[in-house]
This record gives structure tokens, C-alpha cells and sequence, in this order.
């Protein structure tokens, strides 16, 4: 929040009266994390103010025009509906009136070579049996022991960790029975547990890439991120328009119950006196 102390001191080192008003919290950067922050402030009347350095929202979920189209040039797909369809409702409104939304039948598809390929697919009883037909019937039996096991880490994590407002090790071992979390194998790489699965090496390299998706190594990485099996297996959307359709959603959302949307404003610094954030720059 600004204090009066700080914003005059802000004023008067640029010269200028102060932009936003006393009492008023500022959320720097209209990312998905910046548009939720500025939507549930203002939800909850809040006066808030939503300062991007880029001419619109999005951060991440941004469009590149190639040959006169505008595509998804960062995330392609939505996953955990659920958690923005609460998001949108503590807002008093429905995210399926916001965007369309889409199932996506097919996850994934994957080559090696012209004649080495595998689809993933929503449902998991039909992957099981493109793996049987690519890899084998043991293969296909390992990948419904992965999934299972997928399934139990992310039900571990859920609450005490994933939907955490402070997510810490503390907190998770006092919310959870120390046997759960031995079962999640926080200890173990990503890589060694898909050999408890998978003998073919093509679908350890296919299911490592998990990892890669919050840019770590499979190699490094623990084998609890086996859960985003479980979240694609639990519904993958496709947004009508584009995922930045999303972030527009969000961002006029926001402005409709108050929020003060700025964009083409970079922030240069956080001013903090006496150890708090008092104001930004």
C-alpha cells in the first residue's frame, strides 16, 4: 500500500503530484498472477491499481501475428478448470461466460522417426492401449500404475501444498500423515521413478518431460511432478480465440469491479520505508 509519507516523497523526487492515492495496493505486472491478485482485491473492495510495462495484459499468455494470424506463443492449453472457475465465482461471475472453452481429445503427439509415433489422449484406457500397440502390453500396464500413482501425489499435495496461500515443508508435514509423504517419493528424480514404470526408454524420455515443463531436469527434478500426469488426465481445455483470451477476461473483470488497469507503465523500483513496500516507482 502507498503511505501519504512516501508517495509526497515520491511526488517530489519526480517532480510531479502523486499518481495513486493513499490506502491503494499496487500489483506490479498483469501476468496471470498480477490479474488474479488485482481481481480478488477489487472482488473484495479493495482499491487497487494493475501496473504492466507491456501494452496489454498477459504476460506469458501472449499472441505472436504470423502470416496475418495471431497465435498462442507461450501456453497452448488450460488445465485445473476447477481453480479458475472458482476464481471467476468469488469475482460474482462464470468463467464459461467468459470464454469458450474446449476438451481436448488428443494431449499429445508424439514421433521419433516417420514410423516411431504415439498419441496421448484424454482418456486414459485408450492411451494404455496406444502404448500397448507402440511399446508392448507390459508398457501399458506400467502406464496405468503411473497414472494411479500420478493421481495419489497430486490428492498428497493438493491442499497442504498446491492450494496453500504459504506453501512451505512445515506446512505440508503437519497437514499430512509422514507415510503419504514417503509415498511421493520427494526424495527420488523424476528420471529413476519412470524406470519403475517403463523399461522402453522412449516413454521415460516422453514422461520426463514433465520436468521440463517448470523448466527443470528430469535428471534433478523429484519424481512428485509425476502429479501433472494426473492434472492433464483430469480435463485439458483448448480457449476459443486463444489463451490470451483468458488474460483479457481477467483484465476486464478486474476493471469492471474497480481495479485500475495501467498499462505502458514499467516499474522502475519498489519504495519501502522503514522495511515495508510504501510505494512504487
Amino acid at each position: 500500500m502507498f503511505s501519504g509519507q512516501c508517495q509526497h516523497a515520491l511526488a517530489h523526487r519526480n517532480g510531479e503530484s502523486p499518481g495513486v492515492s493513499e490506502g491503494r495496493v499496487v500489483v506490479v505486472g498483469a501476468g496471470m498472477a498480477g490479474l488474479v491478485a488485482a481481481l480478488l482485491l477489487a472482488s473484495r473492495g479493495v482499491p487497487v491499481t494493475l501496473l504492466e510495462r507491456a501494452a496489454g495484459p498477459g504476460g506469458k499468455l501472449r499472441t505472436a501475428t504470423v502470416a496475418g494470424r495471431a497465435i498462442d506463443a507461450g501456453p497452448t492449453v488450460l488445465t485445473l478448470r476447477p481453480v479458475l472457475e472458482e476464481i471467476f465465482a468469488e469475482a460474482g461471475a462464470s468463467l464459461a461466460a467468459a470464454v469458450t472453452l474446449r476438451p481436448a481429445e488428443l494431449l499429445a503427439r508424439h514421433a521419433w522417426s516417420e514410423r516411431q509415433r504415439l498419441d496421448l489422449f484424454a482418456d486414459r484406457q485408450r492411451s494404455a492401449e496406444a502404448i500397448g500397440a507402440f511399446a508392448g502390453a507390459g508398457e501399458a500396464r506400467g502406464y496405468l500404475r503411473f497414472c494411479a500413482d500420478a493421481g495419489r501425489i497430486f490428492r498428497t499435495l493438493e491442499h497442504g501444498f498446491i492450494r496453500a496461500a504459504k506453501p512451505s515443508l512445515p506446512g505440508l508435514i503437519g497437514g499430512t500423515a509422514l507415510g503419504e509423504l514417503r509415498r511421493i517419493r520427494p526424495f527420488t528424480t523424476l528420471w529413476a521413478a519412470l524406470g519403475d514404470y517403463f523399461a522402453d526408454p522412449r516413454l521415460r524420455q516422453l514422461f520426463g518431460r514433465y520436468a521440463t515443463y517448470c523448466g527443470s531436469s528430469p535428471f534433478l527434478a523429484p519424481a512428485t511432478l509425476m502429479l501433472v500426469a494426473h492434472v492433464e488426465q483430469e480435463g485439458v481445455w483448448l480457449v476459443e480465440g486463444g489463451m490470451h483470451r483468458l488474460a483479457t477476461a481477467l483484465a476486464d473483470l478486474a476493471a469492471a469491479r474497480g481495479a485500475e488497469l495501467r498499462y505502458g507503465a514499467e516499474v522502475e523500483a519498489i519504495l519501502v520505508q522503514s522495511g515495508r513496500a510504501c510505494g512504487v516507482r
